[in-house]
């Protein structure tokens, strides 16, 4: 029986579970710095330069640099280890272990004579109160021994623990190209149906398209030794500009055509008309013919009643 109950009471003192509750505080914040490094990933890089009427491309390869701006702190982690069940195992085992003590000590109180009134199969009477109450104070003991330990070391480990240590946190972030240079290769500009033009090759890192050899060609896309190549800056609109303006720009207004176009649908012409004022942002465009006969056709009265032409479409360009 003693043996028993070693055993218990190293279980019970061994298996005593602690909760553990982490949370972290922020301090204040110490310093804020910079950080750049590059990606080690070079991607080629196209810009956009339009003079009337050339288009020139300037091509060069870059790497990614990243810069990061971190802030550094102190925090503080704190860890509260504590048992919710240690009252209850103190107070439930210091209940039984103080009965079964006074079970077992105050055995000499109860009587020592069998029990005359009860015989077992072997007709041997029944146990004495005292080996009665002996026999429950040693379980109760048992019992109530473990679990007081067991409140007690739980009471006993239940504390705070707090750590200050340092931290960081990225605040902010951006890349931007860096370390540029000059990029040679075959340049082609290509449509849906592939390209629209011959490959060209670079001199010093660009080439130059003129606006006759586009003209009637759809091109959408530029590409270097049959690679994508992102274009920087203005680059994208410079290029959707040049491309919408090309039609119109190398060929000559038809008066007559326009006059008949104000006539039946102004609005269209007027839409025309800020398209064409749009080219002018491209240096050397040569604009003024086209809003000239435009203002003139739109300024020009309507005839009388008489029988209505068939209007033409100004979402094509006329012919060159």
């Amino acid at each position: 029986m003693k043996r028993v109950g070693v055993v218990l009471l190293g279980l019970s003192v061994g298996c005593a579970s602690l909760d553990a509750d982490r949370r972290v505080e922020r301090g204040p914040a110490l310093r804020t710095e910079t950080r750049e490094h590059t990606l080690g990933e070079r991607v080629t890089f196209a810009s956009v330069e339009t003079s009337w009427p050339q288009l020139t491309l300037r091509f060069s390869t870059a790497d990614i640099c990243r810069t990061e701006q971190h802030t550094q702190y102190t925090e503080t982690v704190v860890t509260q280890r504590r048992t919710t069940p240690a009252a209850a195992a103190v107070s439930t085992g210091g209940i039984l272990t103080a009965v079964g003590g006074f079970l077992v000590i105050g055995r000499s109180l109860f009587s020592d004579k069998p029990n005359r009134d009860t015989l077992d199969e072997d007709g041997h009477y029944g146990a004495s109160s005292r080996k009665v109450a002996t026999g429950w104070g040693v379980g109760v003991l048992i019992v109530g021994v473990p679990a007081l330990v067991t409140g007690i070391i739980q009471l006993a480990t239940a504390k705070e623990e707090r750590e200050t240590r340092p931290a960081d946190e990225l605040t902010a972030l951006r890349e931007v190209p860096c370390q540029p240079a000059p990029a040679e290769g075959q340049v082609t500009l290509s449509g849906p149906l592939g390209p629209v033009v011959e490959p060209r090759a670079t001199q010093q890192g660009q080439v130059t398209f003129s606006a006759h050899e586009l003209q009637g060609r759809e091109w959408t896309a530029v590409q270097l030794d049959a690679a994508p190549v992102l274009l920087m800056g203005e680059g994208q609109t410079r290029l959707e500009l040049f491309r919408a303006c090309l039609p119109w720009l190398t060929s000559t207004p038809d008066a007559q055509r326009l006059v008949e176009e104000a006539r039946l649908v102004p609005e269209r012409l007027r839409s025309l008309r800020q398209l064409i004022r749009g080219c002018s942002a491209i240096p050397g465009a040569p604009t003024g013919p086209w809003l000239q006969a435009m203002d003139a056709a739109l300024e020009t009265p309507s005839p009388g009643a008489g029988p209505t032409p068939q209007a033409p479409s100004p979402a094509s360009p006329p012919p060159p």
